[in-house]
């Protein structure tokens, strides 16, 4: 060490100082040697490096041993240099040795190496192993020119050449740990086999799309919005022709770049050449001048038909061949020195065709006189192939259209369709539209393209380029009855479209077509229902979600077809068209209740537990049940009778069975409960003692008639006749032909009819709530008038007046319009809403609660829905948490089905599992038909009993929260029961998860759905008294003790449940009023606080309090933290109002990590921050309670 050299500059060093640096000063003199020797570019490789080594040389790891752990070791040490291929001490073995010549092929520094006799170079063995190093040499000499500009990205640009997984991927941590496979540069992963006798490799896979090298077939795993890439290379030789591997992505593009030089001479980077080709679905473009004999292109969906050659647009001879197992372009022969295009075109495949004929009587003859052809394919479609003019197909088609684009703000666009010159049926329902836009190209999320020949509008979101919205596709139409349009989507993922039931939250896109009109129809697969909702949410393959409305009320139905695209047609009115950009799921529903308005607040009391029954017989019936009920103390809060409770099902009337229902209602209401009966909309004209809202009704002038006419539509469902005798046994279509009153029908439209329904409510009053439900006969008593109105030319049904009043029928909008109900017969339950909510208003000077199962876009802004009519079966419950989730993206926060099922008889078990599930619908009653079992919870027996308490306890417990969600959801537009992508849409198994689902962002439902042995395919055992449920770590939960009814439950303790995340830190809110009150919060008659836990403190903050006092207090008792870890908690302070107490009364288990339990510190909250420290070092860990089924856990 005490050897002594000298600096440059003549200073002595010691060799003590700088023996680490002896290979790094040889490596500049070595490297110029080299050059002056040569007079061209060489290879210093040495074994002693230095920070900096690399700009004068490479590097080997060595010598090594011939031994299997080696290969792997070689990988962590591997950028930009090579280790001793089969290594350099020991004698190797044939197996090692050749999957060591694998490996070493892709050191970036490829050298076989050893001491002694034995030998291992590739012709030291037999054929097998010559074959075996010819051909992964081929491999590796094929892709020298990608190799080369990688070098040469590294020389210029400092980029790593051999790259680990996590320089790609960083943000999945999965690629953190990886390090048995590698990549060369952004495009190649290497996957090799490390160990002795192994013929399979467990690779790890990122999320993007993946080709297989040798086989090119696609390997789908999760697919984001990685870039794809194109890698040059040639064969053996740099005399040999280039060609290029093109390897699309998702969105069907690729980039990549090539360097080339001589390869030898010195300098020659200082004034490189770079060819960047950009791949776009249809083309390929070569801007540089280099020689490419082939092109492969991976990822193309269809079957390449043609391929042109062209030098500045104009075709040139050329000779090539196509495989079609893959786009594989060969003998191109494109000289140096000149730019090309290579275009190639492609069969149509049955997924790219559009259906020109969907109505009935498709054939060749009609097909072709469409301009169509006519083929026989698997789908059995009348085919668009081909542009016939710039606006569709002549059926016959308006000459005058007009579009108009608008661009309202910087996430939120509208396209309208219509006809210029003549005034079609437009929807009258009002959005919520900026008066000017206010949106700026540079802030704007979209681009709008409009493109001719086929006519179709583009819409593509900036930030990614991906195009959301693509009509240039033949098809479409605009005739007076039938308009259609076609559109390309940019995934598989569709959500919406209803109302119809269907089997999984994720619309299936393999040639479905699902109708749209609104109908008294019981869910059933693919059957129209109650309501009408032409929305739907698609989510891009890279997560980003957008939202789409036609703005339409005509019959229309929806064709998905998994090209991916969409078909919309409409048998009337026009285009108007709304997209909403998001970019995440919750965004794109929060933006479009912001253009329809946002859900109703309901009332505190509304979210408890209700009860009702069609077929009860007298009102003594419904008293023993709610004593019943009480004497088993199971909450609940709302007490219902159906239409049973009418003289003869006629509105506004009390049957003599029910002489005692007012004392009852009075009764219940002075212990704390709510009462609620039901109202229907049609109105009996054949009473013969005075019935006055009938009466009242004609004065007022408030019923649909017929066109230009002073004559009602009468139509038949009920009430019965007057002074008849019913038989019950006899079948429906009897008992309405025989014994039903003529009805008619209020035009909720008009004005002077929802003032006449106001006043008949507020006469009738007792009730906060009105339902309605109709079943009529077909059209009118004397049949309809306009037979091509009520059996359009395009339509499914047996005609649209199928169970309603005839098309023809005559309504007013309240600007005194008359409009047909062909048009509006879909906004019927929607009109009614309105007046509805402000009927109940005004009875009863407090919100209340209007349920309706007819909605359309903005019925939320009045009214929740329940799911109809549904059957007491199994696949029901699954059916339920897919309609709830389905109508959070409506816009209808407030949302059951009827627990234990309306039709048939139910079962134990599944009724038990239904008010498990039903318990967190947010509207929750349970509700069946006459003529079928008892379901209600005192219906069975004690344990059925003990099931319900003690789900709805932890209901009622959890209200609180509840409560605040539904205030977000009618402030912001939240959603309230969210499916778990919306959370966790990064995460792509939560795109298809359907039988979960959350309440807001923290509470995670997975209840059972299925008639099971218990045990069986589950994780962990789900007894019938169990349901799952999940807080998410990172959220403050308030809840408050239970009672009998949430009149008794507000006067209890509140408290919080703290689930701490990964970082230790949690955060929740809790809004409170009065729960009953109209317009608390526009008024600012409420309190709101934001609860914080950060590292050893909780803090509750009030944000707003104009609502508790001294007075009316709200009182917090109970704190749970959960996720602190193993330290030890000694001692709990709470700081309130400046002053701070010690709390003795805590629990704590280090065991599970759930944390402590502090309870009884009883604290007024109203105006000042609270503060609460427990003792301890620090929170760890993300808790999660009670896994108890097979489900689907997102992780965080």
């Amino acid at each position: 060490m005490e050897s002594q050299q000298f600096l440059p500059d003549g200073t002595p060093v010691r060799h003590y100082d700088v023996h680490s640096l002896y290979g790094w000063s040889q490596a500049q003199p070595t490297y110029f040697a080299v050059r002056n020797a040569t007079g061209e570019r060489g290879i210093v490789i040495t074994r002693s490096t230095y920070p900096s080594s690399g700009r004068w040389a490479g590097h080997w790891l060595g010598d090594n041993y011939a031994r299997w752990d080696q290969l792997e070791k070689s990988i962590i040490g591997l950028p930009n240099i090579g280790a001793d291929i089969c290594g350099f001490f020991n004698d190797t073995t044939y197996e090692m040795c050749a999957r060591w010549m694998q490996l070493g092929s892709f050191y970036t520094y490829s050298r076989n190496h050893n001491k002694g006799g034995y030998k291992q170079d590739p012709v030291s063995f037999d054929e097998k192993f010559e074959n075996i190093s010819r051909d992964i040499l081929n491999t590796r000499y094929t892709l020298l020119p990608y190799l080369y500009t990688l070098m040469h990205e590294s020389h210029v640009l400092g980029s790593t050449v051999t790259r680990p997984l996590l320089f790609e991927f960083v943000e999945d941590k999965n690629t953190w740990d990886v390090y048995k496979q590698f990549l060369w540069g952004p495009a190649l992963l290497i996957s090799p086999v490390l160990d002795e006798g192994a013929t399979e490799v467990n690779a790890y896979i990122p999320s993007t799309r993946w080709y297989d090298y040798y086989t090119v077939s696609n390997l789908r795993v999760k697919k984001e919005n990685e870039c794809a890439f194109w890698l040059p290379f040639y064969f053996c030789s740099r005399q040999n022709f280039m060609g290029l591997t093109v390897a699309l992505d998702d969105n069907e593009v690729a980039q990549g770049q090539l360097y080339w030089d001589d390869g030898v001479s010195i300098g020659k980077c200082d004034h490189f050449c770079v060819l960047e080709i950009t791949i776009v679905h249809n083309g390929y473009t070569d801007p540089n001048n280099l020689k490419f004999d082939e092109i492969k292109v991976l990822g193309v969906d269809r079957v390449p038909l043609a391929v042109t050659v062209k030098q500045n647009g104009v075709t040139v001879p050329s000779l090539h061949s196509v495989s079609y197992s893959l786009l594989h372009i060969t003998g191109l022969q494109l000289e140096l020195g000149k730019p090309y295009s290579v275009d190639w075109s492609s069969v149509v495949e049955d997924n790219e065709k559009f259906n020109c004929y969907p109505d009935s009587g498709a054939s060749e003859e009609n097909c072709t006189a469409r301009g169509c052809i006519w083929e026989v394919s698997r789908n059995d479609l009348c085919e668009i192939l081909v542009s016939l003019t710039a606006m569709g197909i002549v059926l016959p088609l308006f000459n005058t259209l007009r579009l108009e684009v608008k661009y309202h703000d910087d996430n939120m666009l509208q396209f309208k369709i219509y006809d210029a010159n003549n005034k079609r049926y437009e929807v009258p329902v009002p959005l919520f539209l900026p008066s000017t836009p206010t949106s700026t190209e540079a802030g704007r999320l979209y681009e709008v393209t409009i493109k001719n020949n086929p006519f179709g509008i583009q819409i593509q979101r900036k930030r990614t380029g991906t195009i959301i919205w693509d009509s240039q596709v033949p098809g479409f139409t605009f005739s007076d009855m039938f308009i259609q349009i076609s559109t390309r989507l940019p995934s598989q993922y569709v959500y919406g479209f209803g109302e119809t039931e269907h089997t999984t939250f994720r619309r299936d896109m393999n040639w479905q077509t699902w109708g749209m009109f609104t109908k008294d129809q019981s869910p059933g697969y693919k059957l129209n229902s109650y309501g009408f909702h032409p929305f739907y949410m698609g989510l891009e393959n890279d997560g980003n979600a957008h939202g789409v409305l036609l703005l339409t009320s005509n019959a229309m139905d929806v064709t998905f077809q998994p090209t991916p695209a969409l078909t919309y047609r409409t048998i009337g009115g026009i285009l108007d068209f709304y997209m909403v950009l998001g970019p995440t799921p919750e965004l794109v529903v929060q933006e479009y209740t912001a253009l329809i308005g946002r859900p109703v607040m309901p009332p505190y009391w509304s979210l408890g537990f209700q009860l009702c029954r069609y077929g009860y017989q007298n009102d003594t019936e419904v008293s023993d049940l709610y004593e019943a009920m009480k004497a088993a103390r199971i909450p609940y809060d709302v007490q219902y009778t159906d239409i049973d409770y009418m003289e003869r099902k006629l509105d506004f009337t009390l049957s003599p069975n029910f002489a005692g229902l007012p004392a009852l209602i009075n009764r219940i209401k002075e212990e704390g409960m709510r009462f609620i009966a039901i109202l229907d909309p049609p109105i009996s004209g054949n009473e013969t003692n005075a019935y006055p809202p009938f009466t009242r009704g004609v004065q007022d002038d408030v019923f649909i008639k017929w066109p230009n006419s002073p004559e009602i539509v009468w139509a038949k469902v009920w009430p019965d006749y007057p002074n008849v005798v019913v038989n019950e046994s006899a079948d429906l279509e009897t008992q309405i032909k025989l014994y039903r009153a003529y009805a008619a029908f209020p035009d909720f439209f008009r004005n002077s009819t929802a003032q006449w329904w106001q006043r008949e409510i507020v006469e009738f009053h007792t009730n906060p709530i009105i339902q309605r439900r109709v079943k009529l006969i077909n059209g009118a008593v004397d049949g309809c008038r306009e037979p091509l109105l009520n059996n359009p030319p395009y339509m499914h049904e047996k005609g649209l007046d199928l169970v309603t009043l005839c098309m023809e029928s005559q309504q007013f909008l309240p600007d005194g319009t008359p409009v047909r109900h062909y048009d509006v017969h879909s906004l019927y339950g929607w009109s009614q809403a309105q007046p509805t909510y402000f009927a109940v208003r005004n009875a009863t000077g407090e919100r209340g609660i209007v349920i309706t199962r007819s909605t359309y876009p903005s019925s939320g802004r009045w009214a929740g829905h329940w799911l109809g009519d549904n059957y007491a079966r199994w696949d029901q419950l699954e059916k339920s948490i897919i309609g709830i989730m389905e109508f959070g993206l409506f816009g209808i926060s407030y949302i059951g089905a009827d627990i234990c099922g309306f039709f048939n008889d139910t079962t134990y078990e599944m009724c038990a599992r239904w008010m498990q599930l039903g318990s967190f619908y947010t509207y929750s009653r349970n509700h069946n038909v006459i003529g079928t079992q008892r379901q209600d919870p005192v219906s069975f027996d004690e344990k059925f009993e003990n099931i319900s308490r003690d789900i709805l306890n932890t209901r009622y417990t959890l209200l609180p929260y509840l409560y605040t969600l539904m205030h977000e959801s009618h402030v912001l537009g939240s959603t309230v029961t969210r499916p778990l992508l919306f959370e966790f849409v990064e995460d792509k198994n939560t795109w298809d998860v359907y039988k979960q689902f959350l309440w807001g962002p923290a509470l995670l439902i997975s209840p059972v759905l299925d008639e099971v042995i218990r045990g069986q395919f589950q994780t962990l055992p789900a007894p019938l008294e169990h349901i799952n449920l999940h807080i998410r770590g990172g959220y403050i939960i308030p809840w408050q003790e239970p009672g009998l009814n949430t009149n008794q439950s507000r006067q209890n303790f509140m408290g919080l449940t703290v689930a701490l995340d990964d970082n230790e830190v949690a955060q929740g809110q809790l809004y409170w009023d009065d729960g009953v009150s109209i317009d608390t919060y526009e008024n600012g008659n409420y309190f709101l606080a934001t609860f914080a836990a950060n590292q050893s403190t909780v803090i509750m903050s009030v944000v707003h309090n104009n609502f508790l006092t001294n007075a009316n207090p709200l009182k917090f008792g109970y704190m749970n933290i959960w996720g602190i870890g193993n330290q030890q908690i000694t001692g709990v302070t709470v700081t309130y109002d400046g002053q701070t107490h010690t709390i003795t009364n805590f629990t704590s288990n280090q065991g599970n990590q759930v944390g402590e339990k502090i309870k009884g510190f009883g604290y007024n909250i109203f105006s000042s921050t609270v503060i609460i420290n427990p003792f301890f070092l620090v929170y760890t860990f993300l808790y999660i309670l009670n896994l108890c089924i097979l489900m689907y856990i997102p992780i965080m």
